[in-house]
């Protein structure tokens, strides 16, 4: 065989295997968390670095939790491209759902062929929201009030003014009125009893629907307490502690839409001291149950919340009476004594009920 025939051989065994030595990473971009309902365009960035020209096929595979329809973007790459796909998207159900492509490469001639699957991110959704009946933890042992920056109180919390005495700051002075008035006062801040709410949520599940009624609910109180002003934790597989602000119910938001169920229950961790102790349970094992009599012995107040059939009526919906008593129900019924004298009250919402809290 000749030179030139060697060369040729070699040239088509290069062209072969070509899409063999292609590298690429892919990227998500634009798809935030969010609640569903959520709508938007998110992009994807591929980075492919070849040695060798190749003609190329990107397509965004769908997703029915995240809205994703197929996409596709195709061409030639030679050496390092960056490809970047366009896509809607409408957020669906809660959890956190993988944005996956596939990656098709071919060599000019069609010699050789190689099929990626890629992985660019995941996009995290967070429980559905709908309106529920409002729940307001028992008052704290503590005086509170809202926090400002260097110490300083809020105006709007102001309930009235007072003359200034010996030790107040000069920077609670209030102005407007030291002038209107002729002496110096002082704006007097109102100090309220804030509740400080801790949900645990148990993961050990039977109907599909319990852990998404759940989370909902779940995600409803912990907004509104957020709104009050109040402290609040939870425990949904991982324990958040008791706190305040936007990142705060950001991570608290993250654990519920990650929220997945597990063979066996979850038992609460102690509560905080003086807080409002809320349990949310399904299967209601007797092992749960002395758990949660244990973890309420530093509660202010204690709430069980028991969903024998896993779910309840959201308001507007209505169902068929629900008949018989689930094991669950029926060891909560038969500790509901000795609950009680710890503190705990439990509540019974069926299937068919609306939620009563």
């Amino acid at each position: 065989m000749s030179l030139l025939g060697l060369l040729a051989l070699l040239l088509l065994v290069l062209l072969y295997r070509a899409p063999r030595l292609a590298r690429a990473e892919a990227r998500l971009l634009g798809l935030p968390p969010g609640f569903p309902g959520r709508e938007g365009e998110g992009r994807v960035e591929v980075r492919l670095s070849s040695p060798w020209p190749l003609l190329f096929r990107l397509e965004a595979l769908p997703s029915a939790p995240l809205g994703l329809e197929p996409r596709a973007l195709w061409g030639v790459a030679w050496g390092k491209a960056c490809l970047r796909l366009l896509f809607p998207y409408r957020y669906r159900r809660r959890g956190e759902h993988p944005v996956r492509l596939t990656l098709r490469l071919t060599s000019p001639l069609g010699l050789g062929e190689r099929v990626l699957l890629l992985e660019a991110g995941r996009a995290l959704v967070y429980p559905a929201l709908r309106p529920l009946p409002p729940f307001r933890p028992a008052p704290s042992l503590f005086l509170e009030g809202k926090t400002s920056p260097f110490g300083l109180p809020d105006p709007l919390e102001a309930k009235g003014i007072r003359p200034f005495a010996p030790g107040d700051s000069p920077r609670l002075l209030a102005r407007k009125a030291t002038l209107r008035l002729g002496k110096p006062v002082v704006r007097e801040v109102e100090r309220t009893l804030l509740g400080n709410l801790f949900l645990h949520i148990d993961t050990q599940s039977r109907h599909p629907g319990y852990l998404d009624h759940a989370a909902s609910l779940a995600a409803w109180l912990l907004l509104k307490a957020e709104a009050r002003g109040e402290a609040f934790g939870l425990s949904a597989g991982e324990v958040l502690p008791l706190g305040r602000g936007k990142a705060h119910l950001e991570r608290a938001l993250a654990l519920l839409a990650r929220l997945s169920p597990t063979p066996h229950p979850a038992h609460p961790p102690p509560a905080p001291w003086g807080s409002t102790y809320l349990l949310l349970t399904q299967e209601a094992e007797e092992a749960f149950l002395r758990a949660a009599l244990k973890g309420a012995a530093r509660a202010r107040k204690g709430v069980l919340l028991l969903l024998p059939e896993g779910y309840f009526l959201f308001p507007g919906e209505k169902g068929k009476p629900i008949r018989g008593r689930p094991p669950g129900l029926l060891r909560a019924l038969a500790l509901r004594g000795a609950l009680a004298a710890h503190g705990v009250e439990l509540r019974v919402v069926r299937g068919h009920e609306p939620l009563r809290l």
